[in-house]
């Protein structure tokens, strides 16, 4: 099922990057980056069809990396390149959905970054680029954050001279969308708050967290810098939502207790009823 699942969403994903492309960014001139901005500036100079150019860059790409991406991976780059390669050809001869620049530069980036957010995470890749950069990372040791900034730079330069100046500082705002959206697609629907909770009554605070809340707990033996004695210290993890009514079950307890929070973009585990010791037989 959950195989089932990866391959819907590599052909969703696939078929709205396809969208964002044909029908908002090419029509009017604007990129994002890597392989799918050299593919519309080609397009745009010599008239080779977007998907043409899109397949020659990326399959070699794909085959070259092929050696230390693993199979997993190729086999599902491959197709969410072969989808979406198909959903360029299907859209090309449309016109168009709008020429608003505004609205150009927020949709384009949105469903570019839906769409690639969606691949990625299903386990493929929809742009030659980013595999060169693992490869030159392996290889050189040059960061790949580095590399894509590099590259990107050169494209988005290239792209004033393609098309306007004014065109791609527009590019430049669409790419930092597609950034955005992609880390949102990557980790926001599972960002939680890991929190760390240091109180003089940290039983009494965690029975109440397990009572009220249904958190879920761990205990962490630590020891204080300046004074040297041993305490408990309260570890758990919650949702952006739950945290304030979470600080507001501790401070009403110890309103001296110390709440560190943090943002957490992935957690994973199975929820076990766990039964909690008497606070007095554990003090004894």
């Amino acid at each position: 099922m959950k195989k089932i699942i990866d391959y819907l969403l590599l052909t969703i994903g696939s078929l709205i990057t396809a969208a964002g492309l044909e029908l908002i960014l090419a029509p009017n001139g604007l990129v994002d980056g890597g392989v799918t901005a050299i593919s519309i500036m080609v397009n745009s100079v010599w008239g080779f069809p977007i998907w043409v150019v899109y397949i020659a860059l990326n399959l070699p790409t794909l085959l070259f990396a092929a050696n230390f991406m693993g199979k997993r991976f190729v086999i599902r780059t491959i197709y969410a390149n072969v989808v979406t390669t198909i959903g360029l050809m299907w859209l090309a001869p449309m016109a168009a959905i709008t020429s608003s620049e505004v609205l150009i530069v927020l949709y384009g980036g949105l469903l570019l970054g839906v769409g690639v957010g969606l691949v990625v995470k299903s386990g493929g890749a929809v742009d030659g680029t980013e595999m060169i950069a693992i490869w030159m990372q392996r290889r050189f040791h040059i960061p790949i954050s580095t590399f894509l900034l590099a590259v990107n730079a050169l494209i988005l330069t290239a792209a004033a001279f393609v098309f306007t100046l004014e065109k791609a500082m527009f590019s430049i705002a669409v790419f930092y969308i597609v950034s955005k959206m992609i880390d949102f697609v990557l980790d926001g629907f599972n960002q939680g708050k890991s929190v760390m909770i240091i109180s003089d009554r940290p039983y009494e605070v965690g029975e109440s967290l397990l009572k009220e809340l249904d958190v879920q707990i761990t205990y962490l033996h630590g020891q204080g810098g300046y004074t040297g004695d041993e305490r408990l210290i309260i570890y758990c993890i919650t949702n952006r939502f739950m945290y304030p009514k979470l600080k507001e079950v501790v401070l009403t307890i110890d309103p001296i207790a110390v709440l560190e929070a943090s943002f957490v973009t992935e957690t994973q585990g199975i929820k076990k009823k766990r039964v909690y010791p008497d606070s007095n037989s554990s003090k004894n």
